[in-house]
């Protein structure tokens, strides 16, 4: 029995919904109180106890289970209302918790430890005979051999003489081999090096371990820049590369700068700029901003503390970094909210223009701090507002002389509003300049975005599906919740499959099928441009003009993936659900074809040709390779 079982087994929701609310009548079948969601004075809030479930018949239209309930009132996620609810129910949780957490720290401690043996390969294969090249092109960057080992740079060379027969040659553990993410197995079913003839660079966690490495590629090979895949240790969106150097200085200047690559760092760490990190070539996240705001010091008697962003200078890459800012400073705000997280004094994030070159080119931070130190200071400390940024950044974007430009414009402005305390002079100031950049009445403007504000918050305060997935991919029709665009329930796990995609980038590698495995072309063509890109932000950037496209990304976004709690923790839960939705698509496509070919062959009075045949018993092969369990097996 899982933990959610064992609580909902202990506890009805008239229990949990009494401890808040004053219910008319308990015992009733149907027990009644005033919503504590919206303001009213007729009772439109209602309980079932035979389905353990509670909805609002009134202006909210809000309901769900015992533990929905519990995380909207007291503003928290599933987890911390499972636990609540667990204490109540007098379940002690914390044996359970224990061995959990002692064992993924085993696990972790053994993942640390292979990729700290890695980084020694590497570093060894840097300072010899293979990585001559590499070191030749690392001192063009103005790095030498003793700070590549201090920074944790080194060579993965090709050939009988790379990572895994050295590992096969130390009886290394091959299970925490793989799930390092050090060897990917090709499509010849043999394992391989994640990493060949490239440079490799570590990427450590906040107190040092070893979760990852990046690498660069020596020639023309793409992509340029390959990082791990997301393991039970490293996950990108989350990461802050430099952290670890970067946390005394931080805290001292209370200003954390982030560029995105790691050169930068690097180069800034050399040459004195010790509070500078790296969000890794991605969009800044808002698990980034929680990781850097636990750094920042909290002192409301002084300035702010600041989050200076140095981001790509081309139309594209402030395109990009606009749309993961609205999305990573929204979620920010809500998860501090959630987790109870306050600040005596805010985090003001500024966006800093580039250093341009004589002929008028930015320069990435790299290079402007090797050659233009002073500049790069200047810049920084001429950092826009954030607010500032976005609205030039918007009207750069979109064509504001057309009523369906000026109207993407705003819908990406508005939300950032949210970042200034309403009905003040600066709101006022932010408005007016916004109004005379798009020739557009002060009024109508502060009209406009009064009611995209409305839209979108009357949206957000929707109801989340709490339901497994299994639960989720057998709903019907009837189920959609009013106010949420309905994700069409055909295909379901092709929806799934995507939502994991979309929602998490660490989904995207275990989506292993193809595009035509799809029953629907826009599906077809969201998955090609994610599996092309490798995140939502360049699947984006790609169809913009494709409006099927872009509207089932957003309904991807929306989608409710609660996972089961038999796995660990979510991130296990997101790849099983992506890999299972994987083979249900293979499996699907298959057996159309199948199906095809029986019709085929009744149309020419049930006589199948050799090469049919030849065909009909290698799709039933594939088909029960796709239902039949995998055994585990060594990479030795």
């Amino acid at each position: 029995m899982t933990l959610v079982d064992e609580v909902k087994a202990r506890l009805t929701i008239v229990d949990v919904v009494s401890d808040y609310l004053a219910l008319d009548n308990p015992s009733s079948r149907s027990p009644k109180a005033l919503c504590p969601f919206h303001e009213e004075r007729t009772p439109s809030f209602s309980i079932s106890p035979e389905h353990g479930a509670w909805r609002c018949w009134g202006a909210c239209g809000v309901g769900g289970d015992m533990f929905e309930f519990v995380m909207r009132q007291d503003g928290i996620e599933f987890k911390e209302a499972l636990e609540k609810l667990a204490r109540k129910a007098g379940i002690d949780t914390e044996f359970r918790n224990e061995d959990r957490d002692n064992r993924r720290r085993t696990r972790s401690s053994a993942l640390h430890e292979i990729n700290s043996i890695a980084e020694q390969f590497f570093t060894r294969q840097l300072e010899g005979s293979p990585g001559a090249e590499a070191l030749a092109y690392l001192e063009s960057r103005g790095i030498n051999a003793p700070v590549a080992r201090a920074r944790g740079i080194g060579f993965a060379p090709s050939g009988v003489n790379s990572l895994l027969p050295y590992l096969k040659s130390i009886g290394a553990d091959s299970q925490a081999v793989v799930q390092a993410g050090l060897v990917v197995k090709g499509n010849d079913d043999a394992w391989r090096d994640m990493f060949t003839d490239r440079i490799t660079i570590s990427i450590r966690d906040q107190r040092g371990n070893i979760v990852g490495f990046g690498a660069r590629a020596m020639g023309d090979a793409q992509p340029k820049y390959l990082n791990t895949h997301e393991t039970s240790i490293f996950s990108k969106s989350k990461l802050l590369y430099g952290l670890h150097w970067a946390i005394d200085a931080i805290r001292a200047s209370g200003k954390a700068i982030v560029v995105e690559g790691y050169m930068d760092v690097i180069a800034a760490q050399e040459r004195g700029f010790k509070n500078v990190v790296a969000c890794m070539g991605t969009a800044v996240t808002s698990q980034q901003l929680q990781s850097v705001s636990t750094v920042l010091p909290d002192d409301a008697d002084n300035n702010p503390s600041t989050v200076i962003l140095c981001l790509d200078a081309d139309e594209a890459g402030q395109a990009a970094t606009l749309r993961g800012l609205q999305t990573a400073i929204a979620e920010f705000g809500r998860y501090s909210a959630s987790r109870s997280y306050t600040r005596r004094s805010p985090i003001d994030i500024r966006v800093a223009g580039p250093v341009v070159s004589d002929h008028g080119e930015p320069k990435d931070p790299d290079e402007a701090i090797r050659n233009s130190s002073a500049e790069w200071v200047a810049s920084i400390d001429q950092a826009d507002e954030i607010m500032d940024f976005v609205i030039r950044a918007s009207i750069s974007s979109h064509d504001t002389s057309s009523d369906s430009g000026l109207d993407a414009a705003l819908v990406e402005i508005e939300p950032f509003f949210d970042s200034i305390p309403p009905h003040t002079i600066r709101e006022q100031r932010k408005i007016t300049d916004l109004g005379d950049r798009l020739g557009v009445d002060v009024e109508n403007i502060t009209n406009v975005l009064t009611r995209k504000r409305s839209a979108r918050l009357q949206t957000s305060n929707e109801p989340r599906d709490t339901r497994t997935p299994r639960q989720q991919r057998t709903r019907r029709s009837a189920d959609v919740q009013p106010g949420i665009p309905a994700i069409t329930v055909q295909a379901s796990w092709e929806i799934d499959l995507l939502a994991c995609m979309v929602q998490h980038e660490y989904a995207i590698d275990h989506a292993t099928v193809e595009p035509y495995h799809f029953t629907d072309p826009v599906r077809m063509r969201v998955f090609e441009n994610l599996k092309d890109t490798g995140n939502v932000e360049g699947c984006v950037s790609i169809i913009q003009g494709d409006a099927e496209a872009l509207d089932l990304v957003n309904r991807l976004r929306a989608a409710s993936l609660a996972p089961s709690d038999e796995w660990e923790d979510d991130q296990a839960a997101i790849i099983q659900i992506a890999e299972n939705c994987a083979k249900r698509t293979r499996r699907e496509y298959l057996t159309r074809n199948k199906k095809k070919e029986v019709q085929l062959a009744k149309e020419n009075g049930n006589m199948i040709r050799d090469e049919d045949m030849v065909k009909a018993v290698e799709i039933n092969r594939e088909i029960r390779e796709l239902v039949t369990p995998q055994n585990a097996e060594s990479i030795y």
